[in-house]
């Protein structure tokens, strides 16, 4: 055997010792750490377990969604005639009433027409009245009546426009309310290309939003509903749905929905965004336990249950309604029945227990 192969020999041989050393480290390692977590590994088989009873109660499952406040009564004012702001009476936040004044347009134009007209109207009333009297008499023929009648009823409706004209310029409340906005100044000009003042009548408050399909059939107009309003309170405020469309809106999946509010305290403002919480499901008098204390083992749902002489029993049950708190039980258990909340995972039918408190 030459040099080269005795150096490849003893490189084999180098090898596969340092492969031994390594393979007996290893078993050393895992015979020594056995040994020291040995008294880890034997545990008490006593498991600590809190429990609670099955019930009867009222389930909901709920839905919440999106609206914003607007007012069910407002009015945008927009002037019957234009012209230049004489005086303004309301400033934005009053409170008015039906028929209050608000804001008057310069009239002195439109005085002048309503003159004119007045005695365009008195002159062909004194002339109709005469013709009149000549036509009984067999004096003018009834051509000429009916073309005075004409002209009298024509002089008629120019007087009563122009008595509305000069009416407009008294511009007035035609709801009671609170003026959320005003665009009239003493001095400045209106017209009828946009609204001078907004009234918003508030005691009763809408808000819009809109359900999908699975919630479209689980509601009805009448349906109260909690309305949570964080700006003001974490108390729901109880609320109606007044409308709900049968078809989704223009270019959407959703149904419009409508909800009212009374608001006689005035605390809720249009435009604060609420949560509407939709009833989209209610079981009365179901049997009822909390819902993480379900499992699933085997493929069925199941749950821990316990007697007075602290024997475990693992029960299939078949669920309905689940609310995420709560979960009603169709099958499987009884009302009073005790149920384990806490350590149920680590059980089975020969387990032994020590209920905590």
């Amino acid at each position: 055997m030459n040099a080269n192969n005795y150096k490849a020999f003893f490189s084999k041989k180098r090898i596969l010792a340092i492969l031994l050393i390594v393979i007996l480290c290893f078993l050393v390692f895992r015979i020594v750490f056995s040994l020291l977590n040995k008294e880890e590994i034997v545990t008490n088989d006593v498991v600590n377990i809190k429990i609670t009873k099955v019930i009867s109660s009222t389930l909901e499952n709920t839905t919440p969604i999106i609206g914003r406040v607007t007012a069910k009564d407002e009015v945008s004012i927009i002037p019957k005639v234009p012209g230049q702001v004489e005086n303004v009476y309301v400033a934005m936040g009053d409170k008015v009433s039906k028929g209050d004044r608000l804001f008057d347009i310069d009239s002195s134009q439109i005085e002048a027409g309503y003159t004119q007209a007045n005695d365009v109207y008195l002159n062909l009333k004194l002339n109709f009245e005469r013709v009149s009297s000549l036509y009984n008499e067999g004096a003018i023929s009834k051509q000429q009546m009916e073309q005075t009648k004409l002209q009298y009823e024509n002089s008629q409706q120019s007087l009563a426009m122009a008595q509305d004209s000069l009416s407009a310029t008294k511009v007035t409340s035609p709801i009671s309310g609170y003026v959320t906005s005003i665009i009239a100044v003493k001095g400045g000009l209106v017209s009828q290309a946009m609204p001078a003042v907004t009234i918003s009548n508030i005691d009763t408050v809408q808000i819009k939003s809109t359900v999908s399909e699975n919630l479209i059939n689980k509601i009805n107009v009448g349906d109260k509903v909690n309305v949570l309003i964080s700006a003001i309170s974490e108390k729901p405020f109880v609320g109606t749905i007044t409308a709900l469309s049968p078809s989704p809106a223009n270019g959407s999946l959703t149904y419009p929905l409508i909800a009212t509010l009374d608001n006689s305290g005035k605390l809720i403002k249009p435009g604060m965004s609420v949560e509407i919480i939709l009833v989209s499901a209610k079981k009365e008098n179901a049997i009822v336990i909390p819902s993480g204390i379900v499992m699933i083992k085997g493929g069925k749902t199941v749950v821990a249950v316990i007697d007075d002489a602290l024997k475990v029993s693992i029960k299939d049950v078949k669920l309905g309604i689940d609310n995420g708190e709560f979960v009603e039980v169709l099958e499987g258990l009884s009302i009073g029945e005790k149920v384990v909340t806490v350590g149920q995972q680590y059980l089975n039918n020969e387990s032994k227990v020590k209920i905590i408190e």
